[in-house]
């Protein structure tokens, strides 16, 4: 008869990662990414709760690096994590002002690079917002992942992350949109 390895309890790899054991964070993102979605999706409709949970998490291991983070209650911290970069982003958009443009001259606004996209506007504005500012940052105004990800108030793993979905996304819809694969559309 053998014995079984007790399963780590959340305390324990926190502190593994406190200690410089990066790669058993991967543990606890298996143990609560389920239930984190969910909670992001509780928290609010109006964005992707895959990229709120990835900020999210982000935040977290961050916060583990610099020997801080939770002591007790993974699931708590995680659930705060949550609500804040929600509120952070709420807060961040509803200061942002659309004006409408009048001069073409502004090459760089948002509205400017998305106004003539041929056949790939209807599949494009299909796509969630997040998307597709990410893909204008990142495709249309040639601008590196790390500045989207200051652009958009993300990290910049967040911001790879969610650039790959929208890329995905897009190809996607454009499939849909032709019938067939899109591998016109944007390389991965």
């Amino acid at each position: 008869m053998t014995a079984t390895a007790a399963r780590p309890t959340d305390l324990h790899l926190l502190d593994r990662v406190r200690a410089g054991e990066s790669s058993v964070f991967g543990e606890l993102w298996s143990r609560y990414q389920g239930w984190a979605h969910h909670v992001a999706r509780t928290v609010t409709g109006r964005y992707d709760a895959e990229d709120i949970v990835q900020e999210a998490f982000a935040k977290v291991l961050t916060s583990l690096r610099n020997g801080n983070g939770p002591r007790q209650g993974f699931a708590e911290y995680l659930r705060t994590a949550i609500r804040n970069v929600a509120a952070t982003w709420g807060a961040r958009d509803s200061r942002v002002k659309l004006v409408p443009i009048t001069d073409d001259s502004i090459a760089g606004s948002y509205e400017f690079d998305v106004a003539d996209l041929g056949d790939c506007e209807g599949p494009f504005r299909s796509l969630p917002e997040r998307w597709q500012r990410i893909l204008v940052l990142t495709t249309l105004q040639g601008r590196s992942l790390q500045e989207a990800a200051r652009a958009m108030g993300m990290t910049d793993g967040a911001a790879a992350a969610l650039a790959a979905r929208a890329r995905k996304g897009l190809r996607e819809a454009l499939a849909e949109t032709t019938g067939g694969p899109a591998e016109h559309a944007l390389a991965a």
